[in-house]
């Protein structure tokens, strides 16, 4: 393990944002102690739970439903990152950047991917070696997720997010691009 780069001034902003301002909100289907009888779609709703207390989450920011697809093909448009979601045990791909998931019903496609990203910082399971973060998220003693991202892609994953979702959707449309 390298040293943690904690005066680094992207270092510091990387951290702020991922673990302290996660965008994050897991959500669970509503118990039925909790439903209210009269509403038939009630077994339906979820209750939501902030990751991070702190900052605005994606709902916050107006990005729900289809716009966190907008952002997540945005993500892929400006970075060489491979996305990539599995049903199966995680294991690291061949590819020079990339964050595997494991499917979790509790987030979206795209909060998965910052989830994974907030619980590798938020439990020590991380490393930064020549500009590249490698990350792990581990629940259950088992790897629910695995990074290997670029100091850059993890910081131009921060402007996108707190970017108009018309930028979001031109993001990279043309060529990489920073914002």
């Amino acid at each position: 393990m390298s040293v943690i780069p904690v005066f680094d001034p992207n270092f510091q902003r990387i951290i702020s944002f991922y673990l302290f301002e996660c965008p994050v909100r897991t959500r669970r289907r509503i118990t039925k102690a909790e439903r209210d009888p009269d509403d038939p779609q009630a077994k339906y709703k979820y209750i939501f739970k902030r990751v991070s207390q702190r900052g605005l989450t994606f709902a916050d920011r107006g990005l729900d439903g289809p716009k966190l697809n907008s952002l997540r093909a945005a993500m892929t448009r400006l970075t060489d990152a491979k996305l990539i979601v599995t049903e199966q045990e995680v294991t690291a791909p061949e590819f020079n950047e990339y964050i595997i998931i494991q499917r979790n019903d509790n987030t979206s496609v795209t909060e998965g991917y910052f989830y994974c990203i907030r619980n590798a910082f938020a439990h020590g399971s991380f490393d930064v070696a020549s500009g590249k973060y490698i990350l792990q998220n581990n629940s259950g003693g088992k790897i629910r997720g695995l990074a290997v991202l670029r100091e850059e892609t993890l910081l131009s994953w921060i402007d996108l997010v707190n970017s108009p979702i018309e930028e979001i959707r031109r993001a990279g449309k043309n060529k990489k691009r920073e914002l």
